[in-house]
């Protein structure tokens, strides 16, 4: 397993549009990848299920760990690591 901290960006927080780009990221790969809020405490969730990640609260500016483990994880955490570091939906 690696992980890496990282500051979510996106001007509307963790939103269901900005959700579903993160699950289609991860969805390209076998490794199982989660995100935790470090900020708030939330408990690390998978970055596979929309509703999850939804229900985390996740706001702009918020510090995250992404979490990835697998046989591609290391591919798995730069393609999510590089699209919360953009801004996702809304930079």
């Amino acid at each position: 397993m690696i992980t890496v901290d990282t500051t979510f960006r996106d001007r509307h927080g963790l939103h269901p549009r900005a959700a579903m780009r993160i699950q289609q990221t991860v969805a390209g790969y076998r490794s199982k990848v989660t995100i935790e809020g470090l900020d708030t405490g939330t408990a690390p969730i998978s970055a596979g299920t929309m509703i999850g990640l939804v229900s985390a609260g996740i706001r702009n500016g918020e510090r995250i760990r992404v979490a990835a483990d697998g046989p591609d994880e290391a591919d798995a955490l730069k393609a999510v690591r590089s699209l919360l570091e953009a801004g996702v939906c809304h930079p």
